[in-house]
């Protein structure tokens, strides 16, 4: 339940799920930045989008990001049309690679070590070195947020996706991208704010609109793009 009550409850439970994942997520600078953004197709609670999403975030590149919750019929289909299956994370880079040709690709461990050789050999988070236990502590940090991001609530799409400026392992921006991924809300993901802003902050250039800090992105997303 989304109110000003539970959000302390809310965000020390993300607090938890970060420190599950030994901090990982923290937000990195590329020493090669993709020209476009990379499109990631994937869903909030899922153990291995969140090991993607932590790779995405040390290697500070910008993502738009599809979000695929259990039931959505956004842009779930689009991950079957173009790579064949709907398995997340699905990563498409539509920069022309080393290879000579754009890239896309499943499996959460690929996208991670993409990500680190193509953009400028990002640090690997040290929870990624753990084999399986890097897998069962993503998947307590899915409990701990009690599967938040799994179901499809969809609210009418934006014109334009919006922008979120957040790392991976801040607490309030989870938050924000579990109520993005329920609600079928595409958006483009930045690890660091460009301008300085202190993050979470998100951007929505449909109403011209800059909101700062996670209760209140929360409240912005309730009220301007209510559920179905």
């Amino acid at each position: 339940m989304f109110s000003r009550l539970f959000y302390p409850i809310d965000w020390t439970l993300s607090c938890l799920a970060s420190v599950l994942r030994l901090g990982a997520g923290k937000p990195g600078i590329s020493a090669s930045p993709p020209t476009s953004p990379l499109i990631l197709y994937e869903f909030e609670s899922c153990p291995f989008c969140r090991i993607a999403r932590e790779q995405v975030s040390a290697s500070g590149v910008t993502v738009q990001v599809k979000p695929c919750p259990k039931g959505g019929k956004r842009y779930r289909p689009e991950v079957v049309e173009k790579g064949g299956k709907a398995q997340f994370p699905y990563l498409i880079d539509p920069n022309v690679s080393a290879e000579g040709h754009p890239a896309d690709m499943y499996e959460s461990a690929d996208i991670a070590h993409y990500l680190r050789e193509q953009y400028g050999h990002a640090a690997r988070p040290p929870i990624h070195w753990a084999g399986p236990v890097n897998h069962i502590l993503s998947q307590f940090a899915t409990v701990v947020r009690y599967l938040s991001g799994t179901i499809a609530r969809p609210a009418t799409a934006p014109e334009q996706p919006l922008l979120l400026y957040t790392s991976e392992r801040s607490p309030g921006g989870r938050l924000v991208k579990e109520m993005l991924c329920s609600k079928e809300l595409e958006y483009v993901w930045s690890p660091r704010s460009p301008d300085g802003l202190r993050t979470p902050t998100l951007k929505d250039p449909n109403a011209d609109q800059t909101v700062t800090g996670g209760f209140a992105i929360l409240r912005y997303l309730r009220r301007t793009y209510p559920s179905l």
